[in-house]
């Protein structure tokens, strides 16, 4: 099922309907197999997916969509690889690993909080969450391309933070960030005072780092007359708890008010979809150039498209996808 949702510079409205797009396999290529700057495309979003054993029959079926669309240029998933509640087992790195080999075009992935802030739960296994980080970038960040079966040459950020990634299709700069729920991985304290979760000094490592990659990735769209910044990453930094999400909020703001262009906003973490335009600046005006897009997860296996034209100053166009056999009975209240 497809439902198009159409992006205006002032707002958002929602337009019910069926929408024609180019071919992303028919669009001319650089050599990098890049969509020329002038080209239509899309692109899948995706992400906190496959949660448990629902989860992991209904993936492959949010998979076998996206492959046989073609119009999709590639894909991004913005994190979490298993729920909340499970294991932080290598197997689940292995599952994800098959998973994004099984896209038939180029995944660009970015770290979640299941899959290692959350990791020294009793429930997760007790694990570091810094030794399950080292296992992610090993798994998922060690070459500068991405995954999939066709890849992308991407520009990683350093030895340190290869999950922080940028790479330039047709018109527009992707940036792909480390910024999980769970606060952040910022230090969270009892009410008697005694620290119960989080690390300051990876947190503060990490939240120079990310901001660091925000003004490079600007800088770089600035630099390749891009029409648009697209950023990923996995928390919902409007949904409680949110201290930690301050300074790359304020930091977007700043990038995105300075920038000519559309910003889109990529997370998930909540796993329900949302269109919002929920940045504001010190007046608490909203930033009507940033457009934010949450994807589906947990329990809603379905995905998102946008849809790229550079020809539009609004740049962006969004789908629902619906994947029908993921769907559950419904009970009439």
């Amino acid at each position: 099922m497809r439902k198009l949702l159409a992006v205006a510079a002032i707002g958002v409205v929602a337009v019910l309907g069926s929408a024609g797009a180019a071919d992303a396999g028919s669009a001319s290529r650089t050599d990098h197999g890049q969509a020329a700057s002038n080209r239509s495309y899309e692109i899948a979003l995706i992400g906190d997916m496959p949660y448990g054993d629902t989860g992991r029959i209904q993936f492959p079926r949010v998979i076998d969509e996206i492959n046989a669309d073609h119009r999709i240029a590639f894909t991004v998933f913005d994190g979490d690889i298993k729920n909340g509640g499970e294991r932080c087992d290598q197997w689940q790195h292995d599952l994800a690993a098959k998973n994004f080999a099984a896209f038939r075009r180029p995944l660009v992935y970015v770290p979640g909080d299941n899959e290692w802030t959350d990791c020294d739960r009793a429930s997760n296994g007790g694990y570091d969450p810094n030794e399950r980080l080292a296992l992610v970038r090993r798994t998922f960040a060690a070459t500068p391309h991405s995954l999939g079966q066709r890849t992308l040459p991407l520009q990683r950020q350093s030895a340190a933070y290869p999950e922080n990634v940028r790479w330039q299709y047709g018109a527009v700069t992707y940036v792909g960030l480390n910024v999980p729920g769970s606060d952040n991985n910022a230090p969270q304290f009892d009410s008697s005072g005694k620290q119960v979760d989080g690390d300051q000094a990876e947190y503060d490592g990490r939240n120079a780092a990310n901001l660091d990659w925000l003004d490079k990735g600007f800088a770089a769209a600035r630099a390749a007359g891009s029409k648009a910044v697209v950023v990923t990453l996995q928390a919902d930094m409007w949904t409680a708890p949110t201290a930690h999400f301050a300074d790359t909020k304020k930091k977007l703001a700043q990038l995105a008010i300075g920038f000519p262009g559309q910003v889109l906003l990529v997370n998930g973490d909540s796993h329900f979809f949302k269109l919002d335009k929920p940045l504001t600046d010190a007046n608490n005006q909203v930033i009507q150039n940033v457009t934010r897009v949450q994807t589906f997860g947990s329990d809603q296996n379905h995905w998102v498209s946008a849809e790229i034209d550079p020809g539009d100053p609004d740049v962006f166009t969004f789908h629902q996808h619906i994947v029908a056999a993921n769907q559950p009975t419904y009970v009439s209240p």
